[in-house]
């Protein structure tokens, strides 16, 4: 009997080193499980589903180069599912990581945060922080169009002008809005017929037709050209009665019958036109009525 329980107490203090590593083992498994499944996720975009692993992850205080990637990942998914603390987000991972080899997409990204509130200036800052051509092909055209965009928010036409040039000639995804922003940069400029060039192809594009229009017509009507400034408000007025330019088209038809003659037209027109805008009305206008 005695021999027995010896025998016993023998064979447990040898397998209790195995036990431990078989559990020290499914500790580090787990872990390199959750890395691997976070990061698989955050590569198919699946971001949301993402978190879980990646939180997990980084609760159990891994190696350091795995913890940067993975806090990198959950800031960027943090950006990517519009978190509200996004911002706070992004900079605390600046903050933690200076040196990051991820440091130009987080400006790029903190950037485009700004950029979506409406604050051009501190967007502005931030993409020039960054390299944007570093970025993959898509973000970075992304990019470039917000950056673009805050040039001509802040009226600096010129820098904007460049930039949506630059855009155009290297994204298709963007060529349309390009041709937009340019003609719109060129009619400020009082480049009319330049402007006229741009605007004219947009006419039947689904996101442009409710605004370029109008444009045609002032154009129309800055040249002389009052037929055809005419006809484009007519037909404006009738496909959009209530539009955001229709006290504008009102106005625009009002001084094409005016230099046509037609009085009493030019006078109803001019009279819808300050019923809906009276606040802002043209002394031109005014004049001519």
């Amino acid at each position: 009997m005695k021999k027995e329980i010896t025998r016993l107490i023998c064979a447990a203090i040898c397998c209790t080193p195995i036990i431990g590593f078989a559990q020290t083992s499914d500790k580090f498994t787990s872990t390199d499980n959750l890395y691997k499944e976070g990061k698989e996720l955050f590569q198919e975009k699946n971001y949301a589903a993402a978190l879980p692993a990646l939180k997990a992850f980084v609760k159990q205080k891994p190696a350091t180069c795995l913890l940067q990637d993975a806090e990198y990942m959950l800031a960027s998914s943090a950006y990517e599912l519009k978190d509200k603390n996004r911002i706070e987000i992004l900079r605390k991972y600046l903050d933690r990581y200076p040196d990051t080899p991820y440091a130009n997409r987080i400006y790029a990204l903190l950037a485009s945060c700004y950029f979506y509130e409406g604050k051009y200036d501190e967007a502005l800052a931030l993409f020039n922080s960054a390299d944007l051509g570093l970025l993959g092909n898509e973000e970075r055209d992304d990019c470039t169009y917000q950056l673009a965009t805050c040039y001509l928010k802040t009226d600096n036409l010129r820098e904007a002008a460049i930039w949506f040039e630059t855009l155009r000639a290297n994204s298709p995804k963007y060529a349309k809005d390009c041709d937009y922003y340019l003609s719109y940069i060129r009619y400020t400029q009082k480049r009319y017929n330049e402007a006229l060039k741009g605007f004219l192809p947009l006419q039947d594009d689904s996101k442009y037709k409710a605004l370029v229009p109008y444009y045609i017509a002032e154009i129309y009507a800055q040249l002389q050209n009052y037929d055809k400034a005419q006809i484009v408000a007519q037909n404006y007025l009738s496909a959009y009665p209530n539009n955001e330019h229709t006290a504008e088209m009102y106005r625009i038809l009002g001084d094409a019958y005016y230099h046509f003659g037609q009085y009493h037209q030019a006078v109803e027109s001019f009279n819808e036109y300050l019923d809906k805008d009276h606040s802002a009305a043209r002394r031109d206008a005014l004049y001519m009525l």
